[in-house]
């Protein structure tokens, strides 16, 4: 309801009513207006301010779950980082080993993710740190499963060589073990016979009679035959795979460089040439360039026992 105003009027001695003129109206619209704008404003902002609309809820929820879903990917991601890296310890340690493959190395198998400003983009989103830190994971584990699955790949070809590795690869003794007297000398350091001084042995010496028949070990092309040095007449075998025999203090030899022979193959005969003190053969087993205990390489030829008597006679002579 509207005020009514009234003015008293000393010539008349009464009270008039006043009526508020035409502009008198509209400043007082005008001033009820601002003030309920101005504390309508008030109320929305403390209402908004204490209290976050339907939409505000619903963007909040969805971040919750975001963060939410982003942790729990993490914690698979590391789970799954285990089992990967278990996988690659067996590759290097085991499946490598077995078809003589050189292990991967950290270099390949962890290699970089990139510069530093390869997650600038993700910098402006909610929880950045664990955004870019689970997204940085991800990528070098699917870096690591791309160099595995290349290996697995390698190992399969391997296999599909399997059949003529083992026929290649050094399995048996050079001599006969019926014609064979015993090993003089084994695998490892050992003072020389002719020269005094300690000195590394990289193979066995297997003695026996005079021209003895000595065998090849594997299947493989003569690489070599002739007078080397200290090893007298010998025979030098590549098998292919990485692996060479070598057959010194040879008496006569029985093949010819470039020849193909296959295993338990006659390549020469027991003798006492080059720096030998009696008639002997030196059997070397060379692997990718590294010597190696060329008795590990007989288990074709013995029984479980007999393979163990000889690998320590092979390191204790």
């Amino acid at each position: 309801m509207s005020k009514i105003f009234y003015k008293y009027n000393p010539q008349t001695l009464n009270y008039e009513r006043v009526y508020p003129s035409t502009k008198q109206r509209i400043w007082a619209v005008c001033r009820q207006l601002c003030i309920g704008i101005v504390i309508g404003g008030c109320i929305f902002g403390i209402v908004t301010y204490a209290f976050d609309s339907p939409k505000d809820q619903q963007l909040k929820k969805d971040n919750k779950l975001l963060l939410t879903q982003y942790q729990i990917l993490s914690k698979r991601i590391d789970e799954n980082e285990k089992i990967l890296e278990e996988l690659q310890q067996k590759d290097d340690d085991l499946y490598r080993i077995m078809f003589n493959a050189d292990p991967i190395p950290s270099s390949i198998r962890k290699p970089g993710i990139g510069g530093t400003n390869r997650y600038e983009h993700l910098l402006t989103v909610p929880n950045s740190n664990l955004v870019i830190a689970t997204t940085a994971k991800l990528d070098m584990m699917t870096k690591q499963l791309y160099v595995q699955s290349n290996s697995y790949d390698e190992l399969t070809e391997l296999i599909k060589t399997k059949e003529e590795r083992i026929k290649n690869v050094p399995a048996i003794m050079p001599l006969s073990s019926k014609q064979m007297k015993g090993i003089s000398s084994g695998f490892g350091m050992r003072i020389h016979p002719i020269y005094g001084n300690a000195r590394m042995h990289t193979g066995i010496d297997m003695n026996a009679n005079p021209g003895t028949p000595i065998y090849a070990t594997g299947n493989g092309t003569v690489e070599s035959t002739g007078w080397d040095g200290g090893y007298g007449y010998a025979v030098v075998i590549n098998h292919g795979f990485g692996y060479k025999t070598l057959y010194g203090h040879c008496k006569e030899m029985k093949v010819r460089a470039g020849q193909k022979v296959v295993r338990g193959q006659e390549i020469a005969t027991v003798g006492s040439t080059g720096d030998a003190t009696g008639p002997h053969v030196h059997y070397e087993v060379i692997v990718k360039g590294q010597f190696d205990n060329p008795a590990k390489y007989f288990f074709m030829d013995l029984t479980p026992e007999e393979y163990d008597r000889m690998l320590f006679e092979a390191e204790n002579r």
